[in-house]
């Protein structure tokens, strides 16, 4: 009996302490782990792991391809599928995770992602067969794709639209670029040292360490979605997949298979058929997979074409300037990726201090100047002759590109959820990633249609002659910037959300305060 009344008498007492006690004491009570939940700090460093280590699992394959062609076995012209299985299931999969997330808790489709992710990243370093290869990056790109819309949405419900969501986004949006950057240093070290399959074993390990992170990171509170209906739209994943695999295997395989030959041809029929009927059951079944509401934002539909021109050109020039500096200036590989280290850079930190813009520059004004510096530095990569060295152009036109992408890149995706509320932040961080996964193919494929143009026998080319055919890409590339200028100006909004003004509203109250504070 006494220790029932104790039982009972710590039952009342406790809870009434504890609600005296400031937010910060009692997240003192909570064990360790449970402190960890209450950090989001660790949360965006949690979700930026896991796109840093997604697209280091693009870049650093890419510049180990000759090594891949050697000891997998790979046909010359099978060697693209190590790049294309990876991007045809992670475009597949983005949608679905995304609304999965929106549905049954974007914790549990985030770790699954990134387990699975990590899982296939590592087999991917046992492969010796180009068929398995192949087969485990697919696998390996669909837990990406699933990864990254959650570990989006993550953060855009977690912080609060203005300057701490547009802070969190610039530090996510900074660890792709700076992905993007490391991934080709890795795949140049590695391949150069130790050996290829040591890409694959490294990313899986860390993909592995940001798992257990992110168990213990990311709250179990964000699965408590409230959704009244969970039903799923087989029908819709079915004809989205197959649809936009179809699609992207189009503008990736046509580069070397040709664009009319009936190989990429009828897969893209079948695709443009099966998102035309996506798009026609979308509208008319009760719990679709992507609510047509979302697209009432006039900032999401200019973010996602805009992004489609600025990832266009992004893909160009690192294909392009990768294929100048060892064929025009005659760059080993490993040197090639050092002189990327500026771009990442540049782009990385560019991104993170670009918060502050927001408060005091509309949006659209950044995105203009950001496209027109893309143009300008497409136009200073067509000047690079053989023998003019990597300070005479590329140098200064990587630092104005980085300048122009990053600005323009991360104004698209904060304001792509800046109108989306909770229940809709997976679905909508996904069809802003979708877009991004279109944008390189097209940048690629109509770069690679106007560079064919002066390509005879590659083989037997001079760096002179290599020069023409990548000039006329860079071109290409300084157009497709031009065009996004005009989206731009025809489709970004005029005004920003009001919450973008955050900061300079806080820190006006302060000064007013100080000056009051003065006079009495």
């Amino acid at each position: 009996m006494i220790d029932t009344d104790t039982s009972t008498l710590a039952s009342v007492v406790v809870p009434s302490i504890t609600a005296q006690l400031t937010p910060k004491e009692q997240r003192q009570l909570l064990p360790w782990y449970k402190r960890l939940e209450q950090k989001r700090s660790l949360l965006l460093l949690v979700a930026s792991s896991a796109q840093l280590l997604d697209i280091i699992s693009i870049a650093s394959v890419t510049i180990a391809l000759p090594s891949l062609l050697r000891d997998v076995h790979y046909e010359p012209n099978q060697l693209q599928w190590v790049i294309s299985s990876y991007a045809l299931t992670y475009s597949a999969f983005l949608l679905v995770g995304g609304r999965m997330g929106d549905l049954i808790g974007h914790r549990r489709v985030f770790l699954t992602g990134v387990f699975w992710f990590a899982l296939w990243t590592l087999i991917c370093g046992f492969a010796r067969s180009p068929i398995f290869l192949s087969v485990a990056r697919g696998l390996q790109g669909a837990g990406a794709g699933l990864t990254i819309p959650s570990a989006m949405a993550l953060l855009t419900t977690s912080y609060p639209l203005g300057p701490e969501r547009n802070y969190a986004m610039s530090v996510f949006g900074g660890a792709g670029c700076t992905g993007q950057t490391l991934g080709v240093l890795i795949g140049g070290i590695f391949d150069a040292t130790i050996g290829w399959p040591w890409i694959f074993y490294i990313t899986a390990i860390l993909a592995f360490l940001v798992g257990i992170a992110g168990f213990l990171v990311v709250s179990k509170s964000s699965d408590d979605i409230l959704v009244i209906d969970r039903r799923v739209d087989y029908v819709g994943v079915f004809t989205f997949m197959m649809g936009i695999i179809c699609v992207v295997y189009y503008l990736s395989e046509s580069t070397t298979a040709g664009w009319g030959s009936a190989q990429t041809l009828a897969p893209f029929l079948v695709g443009v058929v099966m998102l035309g009927f996506f798009v026609f059951w979308e509208h008319r079944v009760e719990y679709p997979i992507m609510p047509f509401r979302i697209w009432t934002s006039a900032r999401l539909r200019a973010s996602v074409i805009v992004i489609i021109c600025i990832t266009a050109t992004y893909n160009t020039l690192i294909f392009y300037t990768s294929l100048t500096f060892q064929n025009v200036l005659l760059f080993s590989p490993l040197i090639t990726a050092c002189c990327y280290i500026v771009h990442g850079v540049g782009m990385g930190l560019g991104l993170y201090y670009l918060n502050r813009l927001y408060a005091i520059i509309r949006t659209k004004w950044i995105m203009l100047v950001g496209t027109i510096l893309i143009v300008f530095s497409a136009i200073i990569f067509a000047q690079i002759v053989p023998g003019s060295g990597y300070w005479h152009y590329a140098f200064p036109a990587l630092i104005v590109n980085c300048l122009g992408q990053a600005p323009a890149w991360m104004c698209c995706q904060v304001t792509a959820v800046a109108d989306a509320p909770d229940e809709d932040q997976g679905v909508v961080g996904a069809v802003f990633n979708v877009a991004i996964q279109l944008g390189g193919p097209i940048g690629l494929a109509i770069s690679t249609i106007i560079n064919q143009k002066y390509v005879t026998k590659e083989d037997m080319m001079s760096p002179t002659e290599y020069m023409d055919g990548y000039r006329a890409a860079f071109y290409a590339m300084a157009v497709m910037g031009a065009v996004g200028f005009v989206f731009v100006v025809l489709l970004a909004a005029n005004q920003d959300p009001i919450e973008f003004k955050g900061v300079i509203v806080e820190e006006k109250k302060q000064v007013e305060e100080k000056d009051i504070e003065r006079t009495l």
